[in-house]
């Protein structure tokens, strides 16, 4: 685990960050509503470009702000939003922040889907991607090209786990102006907080660990403010939106991480030490 907290802070945070207080209910109700009233503070804010704004819950909802709070708590960013799976928190993301013309380096051994996208899909729309050795930070900095806008890693690759060197990879992304993002889903942010290498976006695949329970498919982008905001209208016009009640599975399933992550953890040990 990171340095920068103890169990007991995690912990703290991972029951009770973003949780919505409503007439005093410990967890956050459901509110399965489509659309919200359109009272004279909530049309304010969302004049004011607010994206967190409950108005439609395509936009924003309580429950996936309830999430995307707590998440954005665990992984000490900035800002954070709520998606319907990971890989519509990873396509949203690079359709948000890349343009026809662009061109980003990505790990040959990341996840099956997030391959299928960069080497099918992104394409098709201008964008080059370049597949490096994760493991030689070197192939990585060899692939830059002028037009090279992102730097893409997962912590552990999913599913050959590969560990990403952090520290190696932000030196290139920093040193040639990157823009640095990493897919956290395996270590989770009990295990890792990428932001603190100096990260500017962390994605998860919701499903797995901070889910927990194997019942819902979700997803999440956190880090930097001004790239979350630009990311927030692809996931307008895509259509990603994260449902009330898959949110409210997923509040409870990450109020329990920093109790199931050391079992995990232990387990995958033992398995280790016995291959």
């Amino acid at each position: 685990m990171d340095e920068k907290h103890s169990d007991k802070e995690f912990a703290t945070r991972a029951v009770w960050s973003g949780t919505q207080n409503v007439d005093g209910a410990a967890v956050t109700p459901v509110f399965l509503s489509s659309t919200y009233q359109l009272t004279d503070e909530r049309y304010q804010g969302w004049a004011d470009g607010a994206q967190h704004t409950s108005l439609y819950s395509r936009l924003s909802s309580i429950n996936s702000e309830a999430v995307a709070s707590k998440i954005v708590a665990l992984e000490g960013a900035e800002d954070g939003e709520t998606f319907s799976s990971g890989m519509a928190a990873i396509s949203t993301t690079l359709m948000g922040l890349l343009s026809s013309g662009d061109h980003m380096v990505a790990s040959a051994d990341c996840y099956g889907g997030t391959y299928g996208l960069m080497t099918e899909d992104l394409p098709r729309f201008g964008i080059e991607v370049t597949m490096a050795d994760m493991r030689d930070p070197a192939s990585y900095e060899a692939a830059i090209q002028p037009n090279t806008k992102i730097l893409y890693v997962e912590t552990i690759t999913n599913p050959v786990i590969k560990v990403c060197d952090l520290e190696a990879m932000i030196a290139i992304a920093k040193k040639h102006d990157l823009i640095a993002i990493v897919d956290n889903t395996f270590a989770s942010p009990f295990s890792c907080n990428p932001i603190n290498y100096g990260f500017d976006l962390v994605i998860h695949s919701a499903t797995k660990y901070l889910g927990g329970h194997s019942d819902l498919i979700a997803g999440f982008v956190v880090g930097r403010k001004d790239l979350v905001a630009e990311i927030f209208p692809k996931k307008v016009h895509f259509g990603g939106a994260a449902d009330p009640h898959m949110c409210y599975l997923l509040e409870r399933g990450m109020r329990t991480l920093h109790a199931r992550m050391p079992i995990h953890t232990s387990n995958a040990a033992e398995i280790a030490k016995r291959l």
